[in-house]
């Protein structure tokens, strides 16, 4: 009896000192750093009317030969557009590619027309009063003759990039025509032709 007395009270002391080890819970630590941004999902599906994903706008000028200078200048009327159309024009990063032999070139840069035929182009683009405009600057060509020879762009086109959207993008190598349409959503059937663009001549 004695004995599983004992044993009863042992187990008793035992529990006692486990709950006894047991403080109160104390208070919770500092909150740790938020962890690095993974990166950005691809943009969404293309729009309407030359519309991409996040409110990107892109224009097809089509086949077109440079003016006298050997660039060009277009021009898009804001009038008719809604207020968010022409916050687009105004606060959007602009891109120019020239597409020559097949092959698109961005702007500022070098384009090849074959046989040796080659040209160096840059672009200013702006708002003035209700027009924006984008001026191809025709810095200088191979052959060796005063005046800028003609060339004949197999197309323009011209890309309205959000800011935003183009910060948070940083992994899309913007320079590539092909890779800048597919990450803005892009197809082909959802790129404008340039019926809003009007090209002056110099």
């Amino acid at each position: 009896m004695l004995k599983k007395l004992l044993l009863f009270a042992w187990i008793g002391v035992a529990v006692l000192a486990v709950s006894s080890c047991e403080g109160p819970e104390g208070p919770a630590g500092p909150k740790g750093d938020t962890g690095a941004a993974g990166p950005a999902g691809p943009a969404g599906p293309a729009g309407e009317d030359g519309t991409g994903g996040g409110g990107a706008v892109i224009f097809s000028l089509g086949e077109i030969e440079s003016t006298e200078d050997g660039g060009l200048v277009g021009q898009i009327g804001l009038d008719s557009l809604s207020a968010d159309e022409i916050d687009v024009y105004e606060s959007a990063v602009v891109m120019v590619y020239v597409k020559a032999q097949g092959v698109w070139w961005p702007l500022p840069g070098t384009v090849s027309f074959g046989q040796g035929k080659v040209n160096n182009f840059t672009f200013v683009h702006g708002i003035d009063k209700s027009t924006f405009f984008v001026d191809i600057i025709n810095l200088g060509w191979s052959e060796d003759v005063e005046e800028a020879p003609m060339r004949t762009f197999e197309d323009i086109r011209l890309i309205f990039v959000p800011g935003e959207l183009l910060r948070t993008s940083a992994e899309v190598n913007w320079k590539d025509y092909n890779e800048a349409v597919k990450a803005l959503g892009f197809s082909e059937s959802s790129i404008e032709l340039g019926k809003k663009l009007k090209l002056l001549r110099k």
